[in-house]
């Protein structure tokens, strides 16, 4: 009997634990509901050249300092001023977090843009994008792949993509209409998405978990077995992917002083002594904390299924994926007297863990009947 091939489109990041974990998860949950999950192995394409007036017109009104970043590379080399040096121990963090995706998440044996689309067409019974901001567009460079264009309507699915922005670009909305009218099993990840869903075709797409949220804790728990700590004393996880300010940073630092913890920073790469640990050694780290203090989607999303006390911070000014954690599992966020820093207090882990149990389980519904009901297409 042959394989029932599901083809999976998201970001192939091998810096980012989140992206990792939630592709990981995904496949778990698809192999669980008898398909074999495969993602394709893709790269953001150039710009398309038709959106090149467009979108700089854009950008000069909406993002002038992103305008003068892309003029400043592609100035010649002798006229630039210098680059800041990669941190010392990246390429360690990124063997780690490939290893883990090599190991753990079976990857398309072609690169998506090496073959033509008839070969993938005929190669997925099924094709899912999702989750992680597949879908901003300034990330992706708004290419139809994220859109599972290669194949016919009724076999794709959306499940928990993330637009990462509240509205899409004018100079791309009639694509984005079309690109998402064609999809027939439709979800996003947060309420905004469903918002801009709406607002572009008048369809209503269900809001969904993350996939790392789909997975038990139990089989995390599993997963992550007797991995060491990363320390031998009691400690918190610091883990920004953003550059928090002086004053959030003397905050942080402050605070688990008082709380007796050192600070295990997760995310910095001049530090050989964390450089090397992996997606699930990130898990890991997370369940034994005694505090996280993050502005990662993910790693709050683990630091609530481990109920490890979160202090949250603002990447952006308007953060729609926080908001929602937030929303979905029903918390308070308590000012901390310094701007863009929240603490996740007087939580009810009871009526949290009861709530995520009826999303997940309306998530796998959803999953579950579009993977079943793909070859009927659309009701």
């Amino acid at each position: 009997m042959s394989e029932r091939l599901v083809g999976i489109v998201t970001i192939n990041d091998d810096t980012n634990y989140g992206n990792r974990l939630q592709n990981f998860a995904l496949h778990e949950i698809v192999r669980s509901l008898g398909w074999v999950p495969e993602t394709i192995a893709n790269r953001p394409p150039s710009w398309d050249r038709s959106l090149l007036v467009p979108r700089t017109m854009h950008d000069l009104w909406h993002d002038l300092p992103g305008v003068v970043e892309r003029a400043r590379s592609r100035m010649p080399r002798r006229l630039r001023a210098p680059a800041a040096p990669s941190p010392p121990f990246l390429e360690v963090r990124r063997a780690a977090i490939a290893g883990f995706a090599r190991d753990r998440i079976r990857s398309s044996p072609q690169a998506y843009s090496t073959m033509p689309t008839d070969y993938w067409a005929d190669r997925y019974e099924r094709a899912i994008a999702g989750s992680d901001q597949v879908w901003n567009p300034t990330y992706r460079r708004a290419q139809t792949l994220d859109f599972l264009d290669f194949t016919e309507g009724a076999k794709r699915i959306a499940y928990a993509p993330s637009f990462g922005v509240r509205r899409i670009p004018g100079y791309l909305r009639s694509r984005y209409r079309r690109w998402i009218g064609g999809i027939a099993h439709l979800s996003v990840r947060e309420t905004v998405g469903a918002d801009i869903v709406a607002d572009l075709t008048g369809r209503d797409a269900p809001v969904v978990l993350d996939p790392t949220a789909l997975l038990p804790r139990a089989d995390w728990d599993a997963l992550i077995g007797d991995r060491p700590r990363p320390v031998d004393v009691r400690y918190a996880v610091r883990f920004f992917l953003g550059r928090p300010t002086a004053a959030q940073d003397d905050w942080i630092m402050q605070d688990a002083a008082r709380r007796h913890l050192e600070v295990v920073d997760l995310h910095a790469l001049d530090d050989e002594r964390f450089a090397d640990v992996d997606p699930l050694g990130f898990v890991s780290a997370i369940a034994h904390a005694d505090a996280v203090y993050t502005d990662s989607f993910h790693a709050a999303s683990f630091s609530l299924l481990y109920r490890r006390p979160l202090v949250l911070g603002q990447r952006y000014a308007d953060d729609a994926r926080q908001e929602e954690l937030i929303a979905q599992h029903r918390l308070a966020a308590r000012a901390t007297g310094v701007d863009g820093l929240r603490v996740i207090a007087d939580v009810d882990w009871l009526n949290v863990e009861a709530g995520r149990e009826r999303l997940r389980s309306s998530s796998l519904g959803f999953l579950a009947g579009a993977l079943g009901d793909a070859a009927a297409g659309p009701g």
